[in-house]
């Protein structure tokens, strides 16, 4: 019986790191760089006060920039 809950346990960690380790080592899709939308964006940082204007936005990537390891904030027009 020892045995059975050993194997099954044994092959449960298996299943679940070799998982874990296939979806680490795949590569990611590069993405498009012609895939883009027009925008007209200002961000700003609240740390150091720089502004950025977004003139293009990816379409996969919707997220606000990030500057001094935060991200900045819309200022709305």
């Amino acid at each position: 019986m020892e045995y059975l809950i050993a194997l099954i346990l044994g092959y449960v960690i298996f299943r679940f790191l070799s998982g874990s380790i296939s979806s680490l080592a795949s590569i990611p899709e590069e993405p498009d760089p012609t895939d883009v939308l027009e925008v007209s964006q200002r961000f700003s940082c609240e740390t150091c006060g720089t502004e950025v204007i977004m003139e293009l936005q990816s379409v996969t990537a919707s997220d606000p920039p990030k500057h001094c390891k935060i991200e900045m904030t819309p200022i709305r027009d």
